[in-house]
C-alpha cells in the first residue's frame, strides 16, 4: 500500500493539506491516532442532552480562507453563522465597546468612549479603504504565504504612510519593533478603546505584550469587519466538511492508526510505520512525501528521533517553546441568554456572540500578561466570552443557550491569589476553583448569570494535552507565538529548508507549528499544500485559484445572522 502523500494526524490543517493534494490528483492517506478527526475542532454533548459544547475551537474563521472556495466547503455541509455585532468588550463601569458589520454601529460605540479615538479609527479605516489593493495584498500574504523580508518592507512602508496621516512621528520600522500594547497606548487615549484590539490580539494567540506585534495591533485598530463565525451544529462541522473534501476527492482516512515513526532512506522521508495498537498494526506504508500535522517536538523527537536528526537539531527542537498561550475553558449550559449590565449603555452587545471581560485598562492587561509569563495566575479574571447560540440556536435545546469563557493561564502555575501551586501537577485540583472564579467574574458583568447555569464543565491545559498529546502543555496554536518563534523565525531558525513547510529532512513537510500558527483560518495547511504541490508538480490546476478573503467578501450578504438573538434586542 503506497501513496504519493501521507499525512500524519487528522487535525483540520492536516486535512486541508490532504484534501488539496487529493483534489490535485495525488494518492493520499491520512493516519489519525484517534477514532475521529479534528481533536482541536470537536463538538460534543458533555452532559445534558441537546447542549453541544465546542471543546476547543469555538470561533471559526475559515470564511477568510481560500480553502472555502477551492474545496467548496460550503457545499460539503459547512454553514457558517454569525451575528451583526462581531465583537464586544464590556466594562464594570457599565459601558462597552462594540465592533459591528455596520460601521455606523461601531462609530457610535467608539464616540461614546472617546470622540478623539473614534476619529483615529475613522482615519485608519479610510486609509485601509483608499489603499484597498495594498491592504488586501498584505492581509493575504501575511497569513497565506511564506514570510519574506520583502513583505516586512511592504508592511513597514504601508504603516509609515498611515502613521504620517495620523500625525505620528513613528516610522513603520518603529512599529515592527513595538509591542501591541505600546502601539495602542500611543494611538488612543481611552482605555476602553485601547483594550479592545488588545483583547482581540490575545484571542488570536498573539499576545499584545510581545514585541513585533505592533503591526497586528495597528491593523486591528481599524475595527474593520472580521470573518468570525460559528457553524450550524458547532465547530466540528468544519472537520466534517474537510473529511468529506478528502474522501470525495479519492483520499483515504485511517482512524485508530497512530504513527509510531517516520521512515527514512538515504536521509529522506519515505513513509511511516504504524503503531502496534493501530488497526493496521505495525504496518509500513510508503509515500513520495510525508506531511506531519503533529507539532514540532513530537514530529522530530518522537517520530524521527535524535539518531536521525542529530544531537544539534534535537537540542534545537527541545528549545521550542509551548508555554503560551494556554487556555482554561469553562463551558456552560444555560436556561436563557445572559444579559450584560452594559446593555443599558449600548444594547448592541446583546447581538454579539463573541466578546471579552476583564482587563479594564491597558495597565491591568500589561500586569496580567506579565504575571502569566512568570507563572502567576492574575487575581482578577480576564478572558474571552462566547455565546454561540446567539448565532446558531441549534447548539442548545429551544429557548436555552450555551456559553464559554476562555481565560489565559500559565501551563505550570506557581501562584494564585497568594497561594503557592505545584506547576503542571496543580491542574487536577485547580481547575474547578478557577471555574468558580470565572463564573463569579461573569456574574459581575452579567448579573443573574449564575442563576441561568444548568451545567458547567472545565477544561484545563492538562485536559487539552490528554485529548491531543501533540498539543504539548495544552498549547492551542502548535507552539508559542513569541518573537523568536514568529514570522520568518517560525517554528525556529534552522529547521526549514525553503518556504514555510519544507523541513530540513527532504520529503518531510509540516502543517503544524509553522507560519502563521494553527487555527481555523487553515493557513498552515494551505501553505503546506501549496509547497507540497509545487514540489510534486501538481500545483498548476484550474480550480486552485481562490485568494484569501474572496469567499468572505462575496458571501458577506448571504451569511445568516442573529438567528438566536432575542427579539427585544434585534432593533436596538
Amino acid at each position: 500500500m503506497d501513496f504519493d502523500v501521507i499525512v500524519i494526524g487528522g487535525g483540520i490543517n492536516g486535512l486541508t493539506t490532504a484534501a488539496y493534494m487529493a483534489k490535485a490528483g495525488m494518492s493520499v492517506a491520512v493516519f489519525e491516532a484517534r477514532g475521529q478527526c479534528g481533536a482541536h475542532c470537536d463538538t460534543v454533548e458533555l452532559g445534558l442532552p441537546g447542549f453541544l459544547h465546542n471543546t476547543h475551537a469555538v470561533w471559526l474563521v475559515p470564511a477568510m480562507s481560500p480553502v472555502m472556495a477551492d474545496l467548496g466547503l460550503d457545499s460539503l455541509g459547512l454553514e457558517v453563522r454569525g451575528t451583526d455585532v462581531l465583537y464586544a468588550k464590556t466594562f464594570l463601569a457599565g459601558t462597552n465597546v462594540v465592533q459591528a458589520l455596520d460601521p455606523a454601529v461601531t462609530t457610535r460605540s467608539l464616540e461614546s468612549a472617546s470622540p478623539r479615538d473614534a476619529a483615529v479609527v475613522a482615519t485608519i479605516g479610510a486609509h485601509f479603504a483608499e489603499n484597498l489593493e495594498t491592504t488586501l495584498e498584505i492581509s493575504r500574504a501575511g497569513l497565506y504565504r511564506a514570510p519574506t523580508p520583502a513583505l516586512l518592507d511592504k508592511v513597514a512602508a504601508f504603516d509609515a504612510t498611515l502613521l504620517k496621516r495620523l500625525g505620528s512621528s513613528l516610522s513603520g520600522d518603529d512599529v515592527l519593533r513595538m509591542s501591541g500594547l505600546e502601539l495602542l497606548e500611543v494611538l488612543f487615549e481611552s482605555d476602553e478603546v485601547r483594550t479592545t484590539p488588545a483583547s482581540l490580539g490575545e484571542f488570536t494567540g498573539q499576545w499584545p505584550l510581545n514585541r513585533r506585534f505592533g503591526p497586528l495591533a495597528l491593523s486591528l485598530s481599524g475595527f474593520q469587519p472580521m470573518a468570525v463565525h460559528t457553524a450550524r451544529g458547532g465547530s466540528h462541522a468544519l472537520t466534517h466538511a474537510l473529511v468529506k473534501a478528502v474522501v470525495d476527492n479519492g483520499g483515504q482516512i485511517w482512524g485508530t492508526c497512530p504513527v509510531e515513526s517516520i521512515l527514512t532512506e538515504d536521509g529522506r522521508a519515505c513513509g511511516v510505520r504504524l503503531g502496534a495498537g493501530a488497526v493496521l498494526a505495525s504496518e509500513e506504508v510508503r509515500a513520495r512525501v510525508v506531511v506531519s500535522n503533529l507539532t514540532l517536538a513530537p514530529t522530530f523527537l518522537q517520530l524521527l528521533g535524535e539518531d536521525v536528526i542529530g544531537a544539534e537539531r534535537a537540542r534545537l527542537v527541545r528549545q521550542f517553546n509551548y508555554d503560551d498561550p494556554q487556555l482554561l475553558s469553562v463551558m456552560y449550559a444555560l436556561s436563557d441568554d445572559p444579559e450584560f449590565a452594559s446593555a443599558a449603555h449600548d444594547a448592541a452587545i446583546q447581538r454579539s456572540w463573541v466578546g471579552y471581560f476583564g482587563g479594564e485598562t491597558l495597565d491591568e492587561m500589561r500586569t496580567g500578561f506579565s504575571a502569566l509569563g512568570a507563572g502567576i495566575i492574575p487575581d482578577d479574571v480576564m478572558g474571552g466570552w462566547f455565546i454561540p447560540t446567539r448565532a446558531d440556536p441549534g447548539q442548545a435545546p429551544a429557548g436555552c443557550h450555551t456559553a464559554y469563557v476562555w481565560t489565559s493561564v500559565p501551563p505550570c502555575p506557581r501562584r494564585w491569589r497568594g497561594a503557592a501551586l505545584d506547576g503542571w501537577d496543580a491542574w487536577p485540583s485547580l481547575g474547578e476553583a478557577l471555574g468558580d472564579a470565572v463564573t463569579a467574574r461573569f456574574e459581575q458583568y452579567a448579573p443573574g448569570f449564575g442563576d441561568l447555569i444548568l451545567e458547567r464543565h472545565v477544561m484545563t491545559p492538562a485536559h487539552q494535552e490528554m485529548n491531543n498529546p501533540s498539543a504539548v502543555r495544552g498549547n492551542m496554536i502548535g507552539g508559542s507565538a513569541i518573537p523568536e518563534q514568529y514570522g520568518e523565525n517560525r517554528p525556529l531558525p534552522g529547521l526549514l529548508a525553503a518556504g514555510a513547510s519544507r523541513s530540513f529532512v527532504p520529503g518531510l513537510y509540516l502543517s503544524n507549528s509553522i507560519h502563521p500558527y494553527g487555527a481555523t483560518h487553515l493557513a498552515s495547511g494551505y501553505i503546506a499544500a501549496c509547497e507540497v504541490a509545487a514540489d510534486l508538480g501538481c500545483r498548476d490546476v484550474p480550480w486552485w485559484r481562490a485568494e484569501p478573503l474572496d469567499w468572505f467578501l462575496s458571501h458577506l450578504a448571504d451569511i445568516p445572522l442573529n438567528l438566536g438573538v432575542g427579539e427585544k434586542w434585534i432593533d436596538t
